[in-house]
């Protein structure tokens, strides 16, 4: 996801921690910690999104790079 993004997956995550955590949405909004925890929440996400991109990424290409021939034999290629 690029950066321009950003704004609106901090604003997702904003209106879910004020729905989900009121009180915890509360103490952070009152303790000015509020644009910190979302921005660092925002960059967990990221993370974990990318480690799992990369991995749908490396278990695609072994699924569908996987040719061979039927018939091919290594042991009799000239190149054996």
């Amino acid at each position: 996801m690029d950066e321009s993004q950003r704004p609106q997956r901090i604003e997702i995550i904003r209106q879910a921690l004020k729905e989900k955590a009121p009180m915890m949405y509360k103490e952070l909004e009152s303790s000015g910690q509020l644009e910190i925890f979302l921005e660092g929440h925002d960059a967990e996400m990221m993370e974990s999104f990318n480690r799992a991109k990369d991995k749908a990424w490396e278990e695609t290409m072994a699924n569908y790079l996987k040719f061979a021939d039927p018939s091919y034999d290594e042991s009799s290629s000239p190149m054996g």
